[in-house]
C-alpha cells in the first residue's frame, strides 16, 4: 500500500509522512519536519478514514507524534478515540478524557501547574513515539 498523503494547507503540496523511529526524536532535526495545524490532523483522519496501514496522528504541544504503535485505542471504538487526529495539549494538561476538552487549541489558558502536567505528558511522548511534525498554532 502506498503512503497515505495528506494536504498541507501552508504549501498547498501532497504531504507525505516520513518514517521516523522513536529513539531519533532525541536529535529532531526541526527544520526538516512537517509543518502542520490541528486542521491538517483533522483533514488528514476525514482522508484516510481509518483505511488499513493508516497512521493515527496526535498533536501535543509543539509536537506532531505518530501514534500508529497504540492503533486500537485511538480508533473508532477504542477508549481513547476522542484524542486521534487532534491537538491534545489542553485535554492531557487537564487529565481529561472529555471531547469537549479535545476541541480546544493551545494552552495558554491553562495555570502553570497544569503546563507543569502538560510538559510531563510531552516528556513522556517524546519517549515512546516518533514526532512526524510540529504542531502550528491554529490561525
Amino acid at each position: 500500500m502506498a503512503n497515505p498523503v495528506s494536504w498541507s494547507n501552508e504549501k498547498k503540496r501532497p504531504l507525505i509522512l516520513p518514517a521516523l523511529q522513536p529513539d531519533l526524536n532525541r536529535g529532531i532535526n526541526h527544520s526538516e519536519l512537517h509543518r502542520l495545524r490541528a486542521a491538517d490532523l483533522e483533514n488528514y483522519s476525514r482522508q484516510t478514514e481509518y483505511e488499513c496501514g493508516t497512521r493515527i496522528l496526535v498533536g501535543l504541544k509543539d509536537y506532531v507524534f505518530d501514534m500508529t504503535a497504540v492503533k486500537e485505542s485511538l480508533s473508532p471504538g477504542g477508549d481513547l478515540s476522542v484524542y486521534a487526529f487532534k491537538d491534545i495539549s489542553y485535554a492531557l494538561a487537564k487529565y481529561s478524557a472529555s471531547e469537549t476538552d479535545t476541541l480546544i487549541q493551545g494552552y495558554d489558558s491553562l495555570s502553570s501547574e497544569e503546563k507543569g502536567v502538560l510538559d510531563s505528558w510531552v516528556g513522556i511522548f517524546l519517549t515512546r513515539f516518533p514526532v512526524i511534525g510540529m504542531l502550528l498554532p491554529a490561525e
